[in-house]
């Protein structure tokens, strides 16, 4: 069955949601900090760890989505 573009548009929203925040100025802005340590790493390495991870799973999900329909 076929959701139309209803189901993409959401992907859409999150994957340009994941984008923004890995570059400026959301991504300077909130990566900016040292303190505190998060799993054992910097904030600023944390937030740009997490914010990649969102990117690429918005990125995969996506394109399945693209592709399947």
């Amino acid at each position: 069955m076929r959701t139309g573009s209803g189901g993409r548009s959401i992907f859409i929203l999150l994957w340009v949601l994941a984008f923004a925040l890995v570059n400026y100025p959301i991504g300077a802005w909130a990566s900016v900090r040292l303190e505190p340590f998060i799993l054992g790493m910097p904030f600023s390495v944390f937030y740009f760890w997490s914010a990649y991870s969102l990117l690429i799973l918005a990125g995969v999900l996506l394109a399945w989505k693209v592709m399947r329909d």
